[in-house]
């Protein structure tokens, strides 16, 4: 099975739950609700680096185009420089995000993501929590970004995950109060503070 289809297979399933995240700072909490669409894997798995070939660059179509009509695979992708470069090495990017769910799913830590004491940092990544995640057993360190979706209120998608490497994100730190995982008839705790009470 290629790479690029495992990957949006995984990405599909995903789609089916979202998660719900309460976070605290100074004992304020806020609700956040994690969800996906088709249209974010494009930019999740770095396609948009890949200037140097042609794939068809419909997001919403973009898991149809993979899983359905067969118009991006691994040897289209193989054919672009930046597939495997240092600088952007997408191969890479796409085997990490296979694990997307366990990236999430596992203990890790949020803050709210800025920049203003990062005045080295040459980014165009715009985004409000910042979640720094790595999994058992493994060396590597994801970065997940995510950003209020405009069209949904207190909704938020992930704009951006990558490896981490010698160029260190951060912000302001804050406490996971409750992590959960909600699917059409079924919810999650994946992680619940001894102290935390629903309102």
């Amino acid at each position: 099975m290629d790479l690029i289809y495992a990957c949006a297979t995984k990405f599909v399933a995903i789609k089916h739950c979202e998660y719900r995240f309460v976070v605290s700072k100074n004992r304020k909490t806020q609700e956040l609700i994690l969800n996906f669409s088709n249209s974010d894997f494009f930019h999740l798995a770095g396609l948009q680096h890949l200037t140097d070939i042609n794939i068809p660059r419909n997001r919403k179509d973009i898991l149809k185009n993979i899983l359905i009509k067969n118009k991006i695979t691994d040897s289209t992708l193989n054919k672009s420089r930046f597939y495997t470069c240092a600088e952007h090495n997408i191969k890479s990017r796409i085997t990490l995000l296979c694990f997307l769910e366990e990236y999430l799913d596992t203990d890790n830590l949020i803050s709210i993501y800025n920049t203003k004491n990062m005045r080295y940092l040459n980014t165009n990544i715009k985004a409000d929590y910042l979640i720094e995640s790595k999994l058992n057993n493994t060396k590597d360190t994801v970065y997940i970004f995510l950003r209020k979706r405009k069209e949904q209120p207190n909704t938020y998608c992930i704009v951006s995950f990558f490896r981490k490497n010698d160029i260190i994100y951060g912000g302001d730190a804050l406490y996971w109060m409750i992590k959960e995982k909600i699917y059409p008839h079924t919810r999650i705790t994946l992680y619940k503070h001894p102290d935390y009470k629903e309102k």
